[in-house]
């Protein structure tokens, strides 16, 4: 089975104040001319998008063979009123190169701008333990795997070593803990510090 873990990037949303959402218009190239067309022209802050990928530098290049790897999720959406602490967590089945998700149902609450932004969050205790294991990426079905000034936090320091956050997952729900394959499959535009993706699970 394949499920489609990839939240849909929707025109007029903010995800982070301040941030210009999607744009999409039709433009008219050459008008006036025998050679006009109509096309379609998109923009949006890499930041506010709905699945993408935190590298958090421009020069960021994602090898092929990291994009295909296996998974393994924790269902923590028991905890909502405090931060996912290692003691939360069976790390027996983490393995070098795994895709790490964190599944706390929050895309349910998507369509409310307030509670989806009011989120659960992982402990910086954990996120540094799964450093030193040396996952491939660590994902989360919201807006971050930190919350407030702790959501740069853990940006910034995944990125230092090579190991990226994907924020706004959706469906975690629909896959299992373990034994499945990702197939993450990010954007190829040069000078972005965030590549909108597509997310894969296949078990």
């Amino acid at each position: 089975m394949i499920v489609d873990i990839t939240q849909v990037t929707k025109m007029n949303r903010v995800y982070r104040t301040g941030s210009p959402p999607l744009k999409v218009e039709k433009i008219k190239c050459f008008e006036g001319t025998k050679k006009e067309y109509t096309t379609t022209l998109f923009s949006c802050a890499v930041h506010n998008m709905g699945t993408h990928i935190d590298v958090m530098s421009k020069d960021v290049v994602l090898e092929n063979e990291r994009l295909i790897s296996s998974g393994i999720k924790f269902d923590v959406s028991h905890i909502t009123d405090r931060p996912i602490e290692i003691n939360d967590l069976n790390f027996e089945k983490v393995k070098e190169g795994d895709f790490v998700f964190f599944q706390t149902n929050w895309d349910k609450y998507l369509d409310d701008e307030e509670r989806y932004s009011n989120h659960p969050e992982i402990s910086m205790e954990v996120i540094k333990y799964l450093v030193e294991k040396k996952v491939n990426m660590i994902g989360i079905d919201t807006l971050g795997l930190g919350r407030g000034k702790n959501h740069g936090l853990i940006d910034v320091f995944l990125g230092k070593n090579g190991i990226y956050a994907i924020e706004n997952l959706m469906n975690l729900d629909k896959i299992p803990e373990n034994d499945f394959r990702v197939f993450c499959l990010p954007m190829k535009i040069e000078g972005l510090d965030a590549f909108p993706a597509r997310i894969m699970v296949e078990f």
